[in-house]
């Protein structure tokens, strides 16, 4: 534990040195109701990507309910929205008792933000085990998969949206990028099936933000410089803004895409190497 908090310490001082500052100039458009009389539920809700999502539709109009497997992180930003739930993506057993009861309470839902998931952060290929697998595969994929039926089965269910990832457009070997690539492909075959009758189904891909689950994998702290096309990592709340623009009216000739909000760091070029 000693040795790992040096090197964190060590990495931030070096960035600090060498670097020059990085700033990411962040612009949002005013809030105008664009989700008023929405009743959207954000998965995973309570930190990072989810919680900043949550917290925009608020801003938005929207009545939010979150959820996520740490009661007392809920309890936390509990009075910044209309209501939490303990759901754990990973016991696919109860999925459909916990989504009925969800319901139940807070009545139904015409969006769901598939946000929810884990990474593991396998250092390579050799690393991961049959446990570390399955676990991330559950959660990330399966949870998703039969959490998303439930809400499609809803007649109220209009915007479906999923938190992929950059690392689903790479060949993978870790199996957190192997559920993004899954989660992906999901994502244009449901369009194709459920647009007709008014459900959209769309996905973000972040790049590297910060967030508490990149801040575990790099030790970055704060220090938001990261060597890749943008020179830096993405904010929680510029994820926030895309995604109240694919729930809102304003994009409802969108459907099976896969958005990505990483400055096009999943390009590849001949040029550039990053």
């Amino acid at each position: 534990m000693i040795r790992k908090k040096f090197i964190r310490l060590s990495r931030v001082i070096q960035r600090l040195l060498s670097a020059q500052p990085v700033y990411a100039n962040i612009s949002y458009l005013t809030p105008n109701h664009r989700l008023e009389k929405r009743r959207i539920l954000v998965t995973g809700g309570s930190r990072g990507i989810g919680y900043a999502i949550a917290k925009r539709c608020v801003s938005e109009g929207a009545y939010v309910v979150i959820t996520g497997r740490d009661e007392k992180n809920l309890a936390k930003v509990a009075s910044e929205f209309n209501g939490y739930k303990v759901f754990n993506m990973y016991d696919i057993t109860q999925m459909k008792n916990t989504f009925c009861a969800i319901d139940e309470e807070f009545g139904p839902f015409d969006s769901l933000i598939c946000n929810a998931g884990i990474s593991l952060h396998e250092s390579s290929f050799e690393a991961v085990t049959s446990e570390g697998f399955d676990r991330q595969f559950t959660t990330n994929l399966k949870g998703n998969y039969f959490l998303a039926q439930q809400f499609l089965k809803q007649l109220t269910s209009k915007n479906l949206l999923f938190i992929s990832s950059e690392t689903a457009d790479m060949c993978c070997e870790i199996p957190y990028g192997l559920t993004k690539n899954a989660v992906n492909s999901l994502v244009g075959a449901l369009s194709r099936h459920y647009y007709r009758s008014g459900k959209r189904i769309n996905a973000i891909a972040p790049g590297l933000t910060l967030t508490d689950m990149v801040k575990d994998r790099d030790t970055c702290d704060d220090d938001i410089s990261y060597p890749n096309s943008s020179g830096r990592y993405f904010l929680p709340d510029e994820i926030a803004e895309v995604a109240v623009f694919l729930l809102s009216d304003a994009s409802k000739c969108i459907s099976g895409e896969i958005i990505h909000t990483n400055a096009g760091n999943h390009l590849r070029t001949q040029a550039s190497q990053y």
